[in-house]
């Protein structure tokens, strides 16, 4: 039997629900299943629900129990402690409405350091499941002496001697029982708290009154609270009120202050290492607090009156050792993890990775690319992905599958997810929705990812997304990406340079307007006599991978018989893969050319000669499809040969890389190499080459040699 329980919080912890749920429905988890799901509106089918548990109850589960997972209160690692068995703790976060703050994300990081198990995504949980024997350490909610010798020669119990402890229950009622050494010392103590089997019983032979809860968001609680506190400090007007936090405190801590003048004391917890929790945050602002202690040094440059008294327990940093698990199966599912970024080099090991896996002699019926680790990936990122899918399609083929394994992605992170929706690539893939809730660490060091993305493109990004979808509105989305393609992109995605330079739009869409002016001169006398030639169409369009292989039509006069495309494999391709002169393809190779080619008509060849096919791609640039400048815009079926295998330049980079550019209707390739290009490495020098000297200056350069090759009667195209 496996337990999972999510706490008293009055917020829907539906994604946890949602994990389980897929878990059940892949065969991952097929015991029986208790959950006490605290106000979650979703819950899995088949299984054992109760709003609360008993605490016996609860114990007696737990006891029963293979494996537990909870919720990251402190209050649930403390307890499941007492237990020998294996669990796992997921923290809510505020980002998907499961808690007020981000306080579970930060003792998540703290407990993970101890070498708690914590789990950010469904994937985590597989893991564990797959691997619960795992050894794990345990959390660390010792008593503070060096806390409590400073409270007592500041508050001392012979000037004081009468104290209140508020606190909620769970964690912070086990951070009050920490001072236990200090407040001890009073003659008379009165608690406050939540009633519950733990707080009852450790308080027997304490004076306790308890509070009401829920607190978050419940008015009537709040109410009740208020005189609540009012009617007890009225009775027992103690000198000194002590609160390691909650909401609970703030009706107390705030009544104690300005209607009994006693000094108050707020203990922050040693989990927040960001900043202040909500509660402190309010009383700090009323001028509640006369002492306010904090345990992480951050938090007390950010407030100079503060006391920062760091705790007393140096813990050596172990980390989760699920992170450490990157490939393991379950049953007929094979899970692959991802690493956090999939640039040049660690493409190549995904695509090594995912090979061996399908090597391997076992029938998998799906296997599941698990991202929730990756945030950025680039056009060799895609290329990998892709790489994976053919290499499985090519299993599926080999191996005559009548039912073939399935590729899923799972808990695709925003950043990552802007990219594969630019390529249309979340088309392709099949992407798990309900595993994309998964949670990172708080104190992810990401300064090295998104360099601090600029706010104001994060602000007009989102306007962008959420005008996008809505009828009418979404005329401003278009409008705003014409002038600023960059914007369907997520501002801390690192890109090239080149993809966010608004200065270079600007020119690209002047030089296009100039552009089609000029088309639309020339368009009548060349669609006439492309039309005496031959049947068929004035226009061709032929669909092109531009910038992270994003699908567009290219345009073009049309300089070939009308069924080209049906007579290419009739036409000897003359680039070939290689310098050396070799082609790895039998059906045309990486990138196709033959300067006889018997499909081009006479008026084509002319077009083709002066470059007056290439035309309507003004329209391209100004759309946002390509820029005036940039590399060459392949095929689809060119990029479905690219390699990952192959490097090029210093930078060793990937066939892919050519990709990170937006595609331009001239280039290095275009001034440079024309009619020389024999292989397609040449093609590859000359992109890369635009990609690593990029700048304003480079462009108007190239438009001007451009312009200089155009009138050269030697020049050919490519």
């Amino acid at each position: 039997m496996i337990l999972i329980t999510v706490g008293t919080e009055q917020y829907p912890f539906n994604a946890l629900m949602d994990w389980v749920g897929l878990l059940m429905k892949e065969g991952i988890i097929n015991e029986e299943v208790i959950i006490q799901y605290g106000s979650s509106t979703r819950l899995p089918d088949n299984v054992k629900v109760s709003k609360v548990i008993p605490e016996e109850i609860f114990k007696q589960n737990v006891d029963s129990a293979s494996l537990v997972i909870a919720h990251c209160g402190e209050g649930s690692a403390l307890l499941l402690e007492e237990f020998d068995k294996p669990y796992i703790l997921v923290p809510r976060t505020v980002r998907f409405h499961e808690h007020v703050d981000d306080h579970q994300l930060e003792l998540a990081d703290d407990l993970e350091n101890q070498g708690v198990l914590i789990a950010r995504s469904p994937a985590d949980l597989v893991k564990f499941l797959r691997l619960n024997t795992i050894p794990h350490g345990s959390p660390d909610f010792s008593e503070d002496t060096r806390l409590c010798e400073y409270l007592s020669d500041r508050y001392n119990s012979q000037e004081y001697n009468k104290i209140m402890l508020v606190c909620s229950s769970g964690g912070h009622f086990k951070a009050l029982q920490g001072l236990r050494e200090y407040w001890q010392k009073f003659a008379e103590r009165n608690w406050i708290t939540f009633k519950t089997g733990t707080t009852q019983a450790e308080l027997k032979n304490e004076k306790a009154f308890w509070a009401y809860s829920p607190t978050n968001r419940n008015f009537v609680n709040l109410v009740r609270n208020l005189i609540l506190a009012i009617n007890v400090l009225n009775k027992e007007r103690p000198p000194i009120v002590m609160s390691t936090g909650a909401g609970v405190a703030v009706p107390f801590l705030f009544i104690a202050k300005y209607l009994y003048k006693s000094k108050v004391i707020f203990v922050e917890s040693k989990t927040r290492v960001r900043d202040l929790s909500l509660s402190a945050r309010l009383l700090r602002s009323w001028k509640v607090l006369d002492l306010l202690i904090v345990r992480a040094e951050e938090i007390s440059n950010l407030y100079p009156e503060s006391i920062f008294i760091p705790a007393e327990t140096v813990r050596e940093t172990v980390g989760s050792s699920l992170n450490n698990v990157l490939i393991t199966s379950f049953h007929d599912t094979a899970l692959i993890s991802t690493p956090k970024n999939i640039f040049n080099p660690e493409a190549r090991k995904l695509k090594e990775d995912f090979q061996q896996l399908c090597q391997e002699e076992e029938n998998f019926r799906k296997i599941i690319i698990d991202m929730s680790n990756t945030y950025f990936i680039d056009s060799s990122g895609i290329g990998a992905l892709v790489a994976c899918l053919q290499i499985l399609q090519q299993t599926n083929l080999q191996c005559g599958r009548q039912e073939p394994t399935e590729l899923v992605l799972w808990s695709v992170n925003p950043e990552a997810l802007s990219i594969l929706k630019m390529a249309k690539m979340d088309r392709v893939f099949q992407i798990e929705r309900a595993t994309c809730t998964n949670r990172a660490p708080s104190r992810k060091d990401r300064r090295s990812l998104q360099q601090k993305s600029n706010r104001f493109l994060t602000i007009i990004h989102q306007i962008y997304q959420s005008l996008h979808s809505i009828p009418i509105l979404c005329v401003i989305a278009y409008l705003m990406y014409f002038f600023y393609p960059a914007i369907e992109l997520d501002p801390r995605v690192p890109v090239h340079p080149s993809v966010r330079s608004f200065p270079k739009r600007l020119i690209d869409i002047s030089g296009s307007l100039i552009g089609l002016g000029i088309t639309a001169i020339l368009s009548v006398p060349i669609a006439i006599a492309i039309k005496l030639e031959s049947h068929g169409s004035v226009f061709f369009m032929q669909n092109r991978a531009g910038l992270m292989s994003k699908p567009f039509g290219i345009w073009k006069f049309r300089s070939m018989v009308k069924n080209a495309e049906m007579l290419k494999q009739k036409v000897t391709n003359q680039i070939a893969d290689t310098s050396d002169g070799s082609s790895q393809s039998t059906d045309g190779g990486k990138f196709f050319k033959n300067s006889n080619d018997p499909r081009v008509t006479k008026v084509g060849r002319i077009l083709r000669k002066t470059s007056l096919d290439e035309l309507p791609q003004f329209w391209n640039v100004l759309v946002g499809d390509m820029s005036l400048v940039g590399t060459r815009p392949p095929t689809f079926g060119e990029v479905g040969r690219y390699e990952l295998e192959n490097e090029y330049t210093n930078e060793k980079m990937t066939e892919w890389s050519r990709l990170d550019v937006k595609p331009g209707l001239t280039g290095v390739w275009q001034v440079n190499g024309r009619s020389s290009v024999k292989s397609f490495e040449e093609v590859m020098e000359f992109d890369l080459s635009y990609k690593q000297n990029w700048s304003l200056q480079y462009d108007l350069w190239l438009i001007l040699k451009t312009i200089i090759v155009l009138l050269n009667r030697k020049n050919s195209a490519v």
